[in-house]
């Protein structure tokens, strides 16, 4: 029940962007008196139809619950190259006479054809769509903040037994920049880190007081697995080294030590953490057994040369909905993978309130960042840093969406995320849209660059047909891929998204 329930979700979401996008054309359309010959929710064959008097324009309702689409008078040209009114595709009158045998006549441009607008016009109608989509983005997002408050790009919190402690980093800082590139909010250092994670890393960061510093790790992260029979239980070890520093002076170009975090996890067993500080002290952090008992133990001393010195106590109340014993059997085997050993030990989640034009403000920070995320996505596709893998069509969203309808969370908090989403989705919309495709919206802006550059001469529409068809060929050639991938992934049980 709850697949069907996601499917139709998924649907609605898909057509409600959609129609949306396609009402951003229709509304410029007619701000510019171009003919709407049909304004159709959803697509397929007829289910309701209603012709308005006053325009002509037919309003319909289509039986396949998919997009809609919104048809405009000689957006679409003939196959002999002229458009309906009988203008070629350079723009000029056909030779001969017409079906009526009456010459034939120089287009109008206040005619109420799309085809004979002139460009700017044309190119107003194409943006709107994607703007709509935008503005979507931008209200689901703002409406999320007004409620849920917003993140920003200060700390929330930072791990006890993870390198930024060794840095120093507090909660309250704000971090400005992630191996150089600018973190306008959270999803922009999600991606960088999902996509890149060098070796040598660096962090600039605000303090609370305005002070700007920077912060750099260098990792060493040595995996030994276990390709035995009860490699299943023993997977392996991981060691981790790493070296933590602060870059100070002109241009950065002073390194200071600031001491090191090493990390040994065994076989699935016990996890061991050394945070080494350059001024000789030392704190360790024991996840495993010691007299029978599984928790965390906590081992500090002030001078590494003298580690007797030191206290050792168990920590307790590790988490509320799970007993120490769980806690620390779920926080080793999530280093199972070595993933973890990755990280940097800070988060944002210092979800914070303000007023109308906060909130406005820091919407428009976070639709920009999605909307970078998707051209950086894009991009890193191309240049291969990441894989078809990471793309996902509407069975993948259909996953993700199971996902939050069958989680134990909150309605209100399953109505957020999916809205979230949505969001995301519409930013991924309008750039996908924007792309300079034939067949897309950037498809067609590009032929009016094109036909800017021939010095007002259009493009042939048996081209623009032909190269239409070719990349739409293409475009469902990915969807096939990406379908394929997550249905693969269906079947093996891997996340979706």
């Amino acid at each position: 029940m709850s697949v069907v329930i996601s499917i139709l979700i998924m649907i609605l979401i898909l057509s409600v962007l959609v129609v949306v996008h396609e009402w951003g054309h229709f509304i410029v359309a007619r701000i510019f008196k171009i003919k709407v010959n049909e304004f159709s929710i959803f697509m397929g064959p007829k289910l309701f139809q209603r012709k308005m008097k006053k325009t002509g324009m037919l309003f319909s309702i289509r039986a396949l619950p998919f997009g809609g689409f919104c048809a405009l008078e000689g957006e679409v040209e003939n196959a002999d190259g002229e458009n309906a009114n009988g203008e070629n595709a350079d723009g000029e009158c056909a030779e001969g006479e017409d079906a009526e045998g009456r010459e034939k006549k120089a287009p109008d441009p206040k005619d109420g054809n799309f085809f004979t607008k002139p460009w700017y016009i044309r190119a107003l109608v194409l943006v709107a769509g994607v703007t709509m989509n935008y503005i979507l983005a931008l209200l689901i997002v703002s409406i999320i903040f007004a409620f849920n408050g917003y993140d920003t790009r200060k700390v929330s919190n930072v791990g006890e037994d993870a390198p930024m402690t060794i840095a120093g980093l507090e909660i309250g800082d704000e971090v400005l920049q992630y191996n150089g590139q600018n973190i306008t909010t959270p999803v922009d250092y999600s991606l960088y880190a999902y996509v890149s994670e060098p070796p040598k890393t660096t962090f600039t960061v605000r303090k609370k007081d305005g002070t700007k510093l920077k912060y750099g790790f260098e990792k060493d992260i040595q995996v030994k697995a276990n390709d035995g029979d009860d490699k299943e239980e023993n997977p392996g070890t991981i060691n981790t080294e790493v070296k933590v520093y602060s870059l100070t002076g002109r241009k950065f170009k002073t390194r200071t030590e600031l001491g090191t975090l090493t990390s040994f996890w065994d076989n699935n067993k016990a996890l061991t953490i050394t945070l080494d500080y350059a001024s000789g002290e030392a704190t360790e952090f024991y996840y495993g057994v010691k007299d029978g008992v599984k928790g965390l133990y906590v081992t500090t001393w002030d001078d590494h040369s003298v580690p007797e010195s030191g206290k050792t106590e168990m920590r307790t109340g590790l988490s509320e909905s799970m007993t120490d014993e769980e806690y620390v059997d779920a926080f080793i085997e999530y280093y199972n993978s070595g993933a973890q050993f990755s990280k940097y030990g800070f988060s944002y989640t210092y979800a914070e309130r303000g007023g109308f034009f906060k909130i406005l403000g820091n919407s428009v920070l976070y639709v920009h960042s999605l909307i970078k995320s998707v051209f950086l996505s894009i991009w890193f596709l191309i240049t291969g840093k990441l894989g078809l893998g990471a793309l996902s069509g509407p069975i993948g969203i259909t996953g993700i969406v199971n996902s939050v309808v069958t989680v134990q969370a909150p309605a209100a908090s399953k109505f957020f995320a999916l809205a979230e989403m949505t969001a995301l989705i519409s930013a991924n919309l309008a750039v996908v849209n924007l792309l300079p495709l034939p067949g897309l919206d950037g498809g067609k802006l590009l032929f009016i660059v094109i036909e800017l550059l021939r010095g007002g001469k259009k493009v042939s529409p048996k081209v623009e047909n032909i190269l239409s068809l070719i990349f739409f060929g293409l475009l469902i050639l990915l969807a096939i891929i990406v379908a394929g991938n997550d249905i693969l992934r269906l079947i093996k049980g891997t996340p979706l998204g």
